[in-house]
């Protein structure tokens, strides 16, 4: 989607992709894929297999798979070098930075010179993507949407100017739920083509990243489901998918999907002996697949994602910056069930010379993870230290200039570093009976949290708002707790962790038949969980009376009853 490729909204394992410093003229040729195409758009060339590969590098393209669309188009182009219009593809499928201001200038130069006497509607095309190529994607924005929008309107039939505006258009959502600039009108322009065109990968594409952040992603699983038919060799599709399946709580579904993009990535790289870190997904989908295992209770193939993470990456030669993904990875799965000294002995060792975000992500994670096990531990002075030791990394971060392109950026550590601050810091003030400041200041995380930039590194510190429902339970603000845990089930019904946290917040307000539906969700959603896990004891201690929580409501002679409808499925892996 177009505006994924020129924004880079995408994380970044690797600070470089695919081919990223090679000419357009010098890119290896790509092999003619069945099944790739979706997109149809006739151009001014006598030569098929130039048509052929253009057709490809467009449905690319809208499939947010910047580097093999560059190939495509460049193969077309040197098929034909008078087709302006491959190089008007490779203008757009440059991807962002200002390091590429002149790669897309010298493209769009060839496409302009090459359009006198094209077809009206191929010199409009030409023409809108040169303001953007001239302003950028910012500076350029209005002038490109109103030259698309004389296009559409001269051509209204033509569904590929129209999937291009609305995916340039698709802005997301702002921190408080309201649709980004351009988002309503792209959704209308995307509701109808998915009706006039439902066999367009492309469209289910972009419907499915439109809507992945929205308050109502289940408006896009059917085209979720249709991408992994319809283009299933393509692991940006597969993704994409995956992510939303995901977020829908369809886990078995979304584990099935992730794992068949790294399947095709892998397939890819064979294919055509590239190196692993060609890949366009593979390494986002297996820190997917080890968050998913995470929220299923599946502790150990949590972990063993994240070491293929790891594997991946070394294999790979090692990247800094990668290395530290894979390794907060694994510390996310260590921390997601409690288990904080082994998330403190996550190995961060890195060679070479570090950029300062790499050298601040590092320590920020070291800090905070020494923090929250010497919190676990009760050493609350040296929780304290590793508090004010984040303050300062955050601050030295958020001074630095902004990176360009896929590099990790100093600021966006800032970001995450200080989240990870303000966490610890309202867990260590609840732990000191500083109730009222604690909550402000988890408040003050959760909307820093809300505020991270996607492309940023993860978060690697535990959720606010979960850590701030159970500070509220512990201070018995039982229904503030409740609201906080029903707004994080809704948002991640796949979730165990955040059922428990529901079913252990409805027994505390009293409300029994409703924890007990929820306890037996909880079950349901980690029925193929570790066994040993504290979490299911827990549970299991709660329904069977001798929870501290559960007195309030009933004794432990009067276990909670199982609903008749509660059945446990096979055994399916996460």
């Amino acid at each position: 989607m177009l505006s994924r490729l020129l924004r880079n909204d995408e994380p970044s394992v690797y600070s470089q992709v695919a081919w990223e410093d090679v000419a357009d003229e010098a890119l290896p040729r790509p092999p003619l894929r069945e099944g790739w195409a979706t997109s149809r758009l006739k151009v001014s060339t006598r030569v098929p297999l130039a048509q052929a590969y253009f057709d490809q590098g467009l449905s690319l393209l809208h499939l947010g798979w910047g580097p093999e669309a560059r190939r495509a188009f460049a193969e077309a182009a040197r098929l034909d070098p008078e087709l302006a219009m491959a190089w008007w593809g490779l203008a757009l499928a440059r991807g962002p930075g200002a390091r590429f201001v002149a790669a897309r200038a010298e493209a769009m130069a060839r496409a302009l010179a090459l359009s006198e006497g094209l077809p009206d509607v191929e010199q409009r095309y030409i023409i809108a993507a040169s303001l953007l190529s001239e302003k950028g994607p910012a500076n350029g924005r209005h002038a490109f949407v109103r030259e698309m929008e004389s296009l559409i309107d001269r051509y209204p039939e033509d569904a590929e100017a129209k999937l291009l505006l609305a995916g340039f258009l698709a802005d997301g959502y702002e921190p408080d739920g309201r649709p980004g600039q351009g988002q309503p009108y792209a959704q209308v322009m995307l509701r109808e083509l998915l009706r006039t065109h439902p066999d367009h990968a492309g469209v289910h594409y972009a419907w499915v990243c439109a809507m992945l952040p929205s308050p109502r992603p289940e408006v896009a699983r059917e085209s979720a489901q249709r991408l992994t038919r319809l283009v299933p060799g393509t692991s940006t599709a597969m993704l994409a998918a995956g992510r939303l399946l995901g977020r829908l709580g369809e886990m078995d579904s979304a584990y099935r999907v992730l794992e068949s993009a790294v399947e095709s990535d892998d397939a890819y790289l064979a294919a055509e002996s590239l190196p692993v870190e060609f890949a366009p997904c593979a390494e986002m989908a297996m820190r997917l697949l080890s968050q998913g295992c995470a929220e299923a209770g599946q502790y150990s193939d949590a972990q063993t994602w994240a070491r293929r993470l790891r594997q991946r990456v070394e294999a790979a030669g090692g990247e800094p910056q990668a290395l530290l993904f894979a390794a907060t990875t694994l510390v996310s799965a260590h921390l997601r069930f409690g288990f904080f000294r082994a998330a403190a002995d996550v190995p961060l060792e890195l060679e070479g010379d570090l950029s300062p975000a790499e050298r601040g992500l590092r320590d920020g994670v070291r800090s905070y993870t020494k923090g929250i096990n010497a919190l676990d531990l009760g050493r609350l002075s040296e929780v304290e230290r590793a508090c004010d030791a984040l303050a300062v990394l955050q601050s030295t971060l958020s001074e630095r200039r902004r990176a360009d392109g896929r590099r990790l950026c100093p600021r966006d550590v800032a970001r995450v570093v200080e989240v990870a601050e303000q966490e610890l810091r309202g867990a260590l003030e609840a732990r000191r009976g500083e109730g009222g400041r604690a909550e402000a200041t988890l408040i003050r995380a959760w909307r820093m949290e809300r505020r991270l930039r996607s492309a940023g590194p993860a978060m690697f510190s535990r959720p606010a708002r979960e850590t701030l429902a159970r500070v509220r339970l512990r201070d018995e603000r039982e229904a503030k707790a409740l609201e906080l845990a029903r707004a994080l089930v809704e948002e991640r019904p796949g979730c165990g962790h955040f059922h428990l946290l529901l079913a252990e917040a409805r027994v505390a307000t009293g409300e029994r038949g409703s924890a007990v539906q929820d306890f037996a969700t909880f079950l349901e959603r980690w029925r193929d969980a570790d066994s040993h896990l504290p979490e299911l004891r827990r549970a299991r201690t709660y329904v069977a009376g001798q929870g501290r929580l559960l007195r309030l409501v009933h004794n432990a002679d009067a276990p909670l009853p199982v609903p008749s409808d509660f059945r446990p499925r096979e055994k399916v892996s996460c």
